[in-house]
């Protein structure tokens, strides 16, 4: 069912114009966007909601958005008969200067709900099945105009606000990195890439490892203010987890076999 919504996604995201001259007010006049990035991750939010409402009806399942616009996630995808294996979307934006820079994303909290299972989150983390993240990536256009009006007759004059918009839909861990977003925030980050695709084809390092160790690498990942930090790279977590894999607890029920059977093929794969 997961990997039938990201199809649907991607066939009928080709479809989406993205120009977007502003917002249209009672006196058909057009407020421009300007270049700030929360309004255009807006903006490409309210692309997507349409989409994953056609796509929820086409699969008999429910979309919901959070009644709280601070709480993880943005989307929640469910089947009315098995309420218990929720899905989550999450939409996220970042822009580049150049074809040749880097793209990242910061993900979302790993101090909240990954350890707390109710805590910033609709619903409970154990209550999902999958953990998507829709990006979308684009370039700024300086020279469109901040705060301008224009006559809608007049809309062909608006300078849009980005260009070169890039998008995709794929499971959070396998485009996860090991650093956090930010240094003095609490938010998992992207693997940092120059390659499109590679997002688009989520070849982050978690994507070999597997969920479980995702959650287990980012609910132990040390907090930024603390005095006393076991690992802070995938490397000296993959040296720590072996010996501590017997106190190592999850939300959720998880086979310390496997977990450290990925752990010892990737190594062999990276050494």
């Amino acid at each position: 069912m997961a990997d039938c919504i990201v199809e649907k996604f991607y066939q009928k995201m080709k479809h989406v114009n993205f120009e977007t001259y502003g917002i249209l007010d009672s006196n058909n006049q057009i407020h421009t966007l300007g270049t700030d990035s929360k309004i255009i991750g807006r903006i490409f939010e309210m692309f997507a909601q349409p989409i994953l409402e056609e796509i929820a009806t086409e699969l008999n399942m429910t979309l919901k958005t959070p009644e709280s616009q601070t709480v993880y996630p943005d989307f929640v995808m469910f089947k009315e008969e098995k309420p218990e294996e929720k899905i989550a979307i999450d939409i996220k934006t970042t822009y580049v200067s150049t074809d040749q820079s880097i793209i990242k994303f910061t993900l979302g909290s790993y101090g909240s709900y990954m350890r707390k299972n109710t805590k910033n989150i609709a619903y409970r983390y154990t209550d999902y099945s999958k953990h998507y993240v829709i990006g979308f990536i684009y370039k700024r256009n300086d020279r469109a105009q901040e705060s301008r009006v224009y006559k809608y007759e007049n809309r062909k004059e608006v300078i849009f606000p980005y260009t070169n918009v890039k998008y995709f839909m794929e499971e959070k861990y396998k485009i996860a990195g090991d650093k956090p977003g930010s240094g003095n925030t609490e938010n998992i980050g992207s693997f940092p890439t120059r390659n499109f695709l590679e997002l688009q084809n989520g070849q982050g390092p978690f994507s070999e490892l597997g969920q479980d160790v995702f959650d287990i690498y980012w609910k132990y990942y040390p907090e930024y203010r603390a005095t006393e930090k076991p690992y802070t790279s995938l490397s000296e977590f993959l040296v720590w987890l072996p010996a501590h894999i017997d106190s190592v607890e999850l939300l959720h029920d998880f086979d310390a076999d496997i977990v450290l059977g990925n752990i010892e093929k990737y190594k062999g794969q990276h050494s």
